[in-house]
């Protein structure tokens, strides 16, 4: 019986840049199946063939993605854009999935090309049994390369799926399917040679191509639930906070005897952004007329978030302030997120 003969190899489809910011993707476990640390292999450049495609690596930081700060992001900007410019047919990077969708989105305000920018990661360490590592970079890739990616910003790519980065949101500490999209899904499924696209956006976010600050203005995020009236308000001022992001409960709602404290503020100059802790629905304008309510709030000069949650609400305060926004644009830029 003669075997049969082996497949010719594929020819590369084109050339990927692959940066790194380390993350699991990057980490090793010990012998008990526990305490992922960061490995060398993050620090080292790689040249490769994956999915058909040439992929040179290039490390930016290997670190946990709690400790990514907007100057790495600015890097991988610089970076991503030299790439481009050389030649590349698009961009990958790696990075921790804890703070991934907040540099996917803080990206996206800053990626006008139409090449995709393709952020993933991996929720197993390395060396561990079913790591999604590998997998997750190869799809990543295929994002990279697909023609129909082309035009769609940055995206998230993890376990076959494709998610904007304006929607993509980490919904599990623990699974590989880590990573839902509120309120669309995924855009798009990896396939082999392109994606398979589930819907098409009708636009793409507003963004603006100047380099990222170094640093972003002070925007700390304050949780307000049962029985907490915001006396830790009470310590912001103009001179400590240059904006406010407030993670309501239900439709953007607060207790009533935190609307005075967020008028304070908003009257001293702080812009004031209220989201919701609720995973899905986002906030609202209309719907509730009480103290404390969306209607409220609005009516003593509060923003509301819209779709994002209080993490990507905070990006986009900074961005915005960064810019010098004034109320009025800042307001404008989170209608394009209402409900």
């Amino acid at each position: 019986m003669t075997a049969a003969p082996s497949p010719e190899p594929t020819a590369p489809r084109g050339r990927v840049a692959l940066l790194s910011l380390g993350g699991t993707i990057f980490m090793t476990q010990d012998a008990s199946g526990l305490r992922a640390t960061p490995g060398g292999a993050g620090d080292a450049p790689i040249t490769t063939t994956i999915a058909e495609a040439v992929v040179t690596h290039r490390p930016v930081a290997n670190i946990g993605s709690p400790s990514v700060r907007p100057a790495h992001l600015r890097q991988v900007l610089e970076l991503a854009h030299e790439a481009l410019d050389a030649g590349a047919t698009g961009v990958v990077l790696t990075h921790g999935t804890d703070t991934l969708e907040e540099s996917a989105f803080l990206l996206n305000r800053h990626w006008e090309r139409p090449e995709p920018l393709v952020v993933t990661g991996a929720m197993r360490p390395a060396n561990a049994p079913g790591a999604d590592g590998p997998a997750n970079l190869r799809d990543a890739v295929r994002t990279a390369l697909a023609p129909s990616a082309r035009g769609l910003g940055v995206l998230a790519v993890f376990d076959g799926l494709v998610h904007l980065a304006d929607r993509v949101t980490k919904t599990s500490s623990r699974s590989v399917d880590a990573f839902h999209s509120e309120p669309s899904g995924p855009v798009a499924l990896v396939a082999e040679e392109d994606l398979h696209l589930v819907y098409r956006p009708t636009d793409r976010p507003c963004t603006r191509p100047e380099l990222l600050p170094a640093m972003l203005p002070r925007v700390p995020v304050v949780a307000l639930g049962l029985g907490d009236d915001g006396e830790i308000l009470d310590h912001l001022s103009a001179a400590s906070a240059d904006g406010l992001v407030i993670a309501g409960v239900g439709m953007g709602h607060v207790p009533a005897a935190a609307v005075p404290r967020l008028r304070a503020l908003i009257d001293a100059g702080v812009p004031v952004v209220v989201a919701t802790r609720v995973a899905e629905g986002g906030t609202s304008d209309r719907h509730y007329d009480y103290p404390g309510s969306e209607i409220d709030l609005l009516a003593n000069g509060a923003i509301m978030a819209g779709a994002l949650p209080a993490q990507k609400a905070r990006l986009l305060l900074q961005v915005l302030l960064s810019r010098g926004a004034d109320t009025a644009q800042l307001r404008d830029a989170f209608s394009a997120y209402a409900y």
